[in-house]
């Protein structure tokens, strides 16, 4: 749909002008789809009108356009929900549901689970909201068997399995170069109007780190990686204005080995220390992680996880009983800090 659209609703026609609706498409804001997936604050600085009035704009949208089913999809449908209900409470008070143009890091060491909660984001989005995920598998490790025993646990139909099983869309990108070229991709078949990518609400990641593994040592390869890194930022951002959504793995690491660690679940040998919950940091840097709009620690309870713990009593690494702690690194649109609790379950994470 054309974006002069906006200009015959009221509000738009009294405070907007076809220079405010060049600057929208100079940022991707090509289309009323693009423009009702944008956040209201991004919106609010770009066309220098208040937040009511963006409010309002899209609201009257709605209304002009109420006959185009797939515009008013997105207005009411922009929350997705994760299917987690704690973690849905956990996210709606701190600001950050999920749903159209998130882009969210779910990050942990290896065996924190990062893999599995991933399964269950992506199952239950095509499952309950009857939508593709485009799973990118960096791994070489995407498990069928895996989605299969949840559904099985979950004790759904045949027909309900197949269909979750289907939307479900898998692409395997080893290296940097793939992972742009699979985005690329998907952002161009968006553009031509290719059903498929359309009906393509949701990004799954794991994970970033395996993609850039190769890239450590020398300067230049660092160059190379930041390079790349860079190009991957701005493919997902452009997509999450497109309004795709994205939860992206990362593994994390001892701070001092955090940029020289290998993929999620291969250690480089540098990592023999006990560390405190404090020098953990997420692989790829600083510059990553402005790129996300949530980034999650996922990590195991203290008083589950292996080591000393400050009582001097040191936990076995066999008695994990599946419990895992969400805590919130950083946050754009609220407070960071929090925490809550999630349990490995055979149905996924609950």
């Amino acid at each position: 749909m054309d974006l002069k659209k906006i200009l015959q609703t009221s509000t738009g026609k009294e405070l907007l002008s076809e220079y405010q609706l060049n600057l929208l498409t100079k940022h991707n804001i090509e289309t009323m789809l693009d423009f009702h997936n944008a956040e209201d604050q991004q919106l609010h600085k770009l066309l220098a009108i208040k937040l009511e009035s963006v409010v309002k704009i899209k609201n009257e949208l709605a209304l002009l356009h109420r006959d185009s089913e797939r515009l008013v999809e997105t207005v009411y449908e922009s929350d997705f929900g994760t299917g987690i209900e704690e973690l849905d409470k956990f996210l709606n008070g701190i600001g950050q549901p999920f749903r159209r143009g998130r882009v969210w890091e779910i990050c942990g060491e290896t065996g924190a689970g990062k893999t599995q909660l991933l399964y269950t984001l992506a199952l239950n989005f095509a499952w309950k909201h009857k939508r593709q995920v485009l799973f990118i598998d960096s791994k070489h490790d995407f498990s069928t068997k895996r989605i299969q025993d949840m559904l099985l646990e979950r004790k759904m139909d045949q027909e309900t399995s197949e269909k979750a099983m289907a939307n479900i869309q898998v692409v395997e990108a080893l290296t940097a170069k793939n992972l742009i070229d699979v985005l690329k991709e998907f952002d161009w078949q968006m553009a031509d109007g290719v059903q498929a990518a359309l009906q393509t609400r949701v990004v799954v990641v794991d994970s970033l780190a395996a993609c850039f593994v190769d890239l450590r040592g020398s300067s230049d390869m660092r160059m190379m990686r930041d390079c790349l890194l860079t190009e991957v930022a701005c493919r997902v951002r452009k997509l999450a204005v497109r309004g795709v959504a994205f939860v992206i793995g990362n593994i994390s690491f001892a701070d001092q080995d955090a940029d020289y660690s290998d993929d999620d679940g291969v250690e480089d040998g540098n990592s023999d220390e006990q560390c405190t919950r404090q020098q953990i940091e997420p692989m790829l840097g600083a510059y990553w992680s402005s790129v996300c709009t949530l980034r999650l620690s996922l990590e195991i309870p203290e008083s589950t996880d292996c080591g000393d713990s400050d009582d001097g009593i040191v936990y076995n690494e066999s008695q994990d009983d599946g419990l895992r702690m969400v805590n919130v690194l950083t946050n754009s649109y609220g407070p960071d800090g929090d925490t809550c609790l999630l349990q490995i379950t055979d149905a996924g994470m609950v």
